[in-house]
């Protein structure tokens, strides 16, 4: 290697490689329009869906009122329960889709299933379902079936509208896909 005039660098030797971006802090990845645009989707999904997943609530509940038979019973909360795990799983990956925010699947999924449980407790208190009243115990606690259906509810659509967020975007980054406004 021959010595330059001024001690530099030779003029075929190569720079040194640029150093590996970094990557933006959390706090920096979405702008706050963003993130007004982040909670307006999760508002908005939340309440159209868990709309959607009280209708369904209601109309199981006012049919199991009126019904004697175990079996269409079983039926009636087996359906419901089906078409809430559907319902609940669409709204994890809209929100996701919207968002670019795995996380808001389930904030939303809280969200819903927290305005439903409120809707479903009320109403199961106004009017119960037929039979007796079984209180049901967990860790040596007494809860009541109210309680335990809030709780459920709750629980429901946390883990199902997350759970569909992981996936959908799991599978967008899998598959190399962008998000499409």
């Amino acid at each position: 290697m021959a010595f330059t005039p001024g001690g530099g660098r030779s003029p075929s030797t190569r720079p040194p490689p640029a150093p590996p971006p970094t990557r933006p802090s959390r706090e920096t990845r979405l702008p706050p329009t963003a993130q007004a645009t982040a909670s307006y989707s999760v508002v908005r999904w939340g309440l159209l869906v868990g709309g959607l997943v009280i209708i369904v609530d209601l109309a199981s509940q006012a049919v199991s009122q009126r019904t004697f038979s175990a079996d269409d019973l079983d039926v009636i909360a087996s359906v419901d329960q089906i078409i809430n795990f559907v319902l609940f799983s669409i709204l994890g990956a809209i929100v996701v889709r919207d968002s670019g925010l795995i996380y808001l699947g389930a904030v939303a999924g809280i969200f819903a299933s927290l305005l439903d449980a409120i809707v479903v407790a009320a109403a199961t208190s106004l009017a119960p379902l037929p039979g007796p009243v079984e209180e049901l115990v967990v860790f040596g606690v007494g809860i009541s079936p109210v309680v335990a259906g809030f709780l459920f509810n709750l629980a429901l659509g946390t883990v199902f509208a997350g759970i569909s967020g992981v996936v959908y975007a799991v599978l967008q980054r899998w598959s190399g896909g962008t998000r499409q406004k």
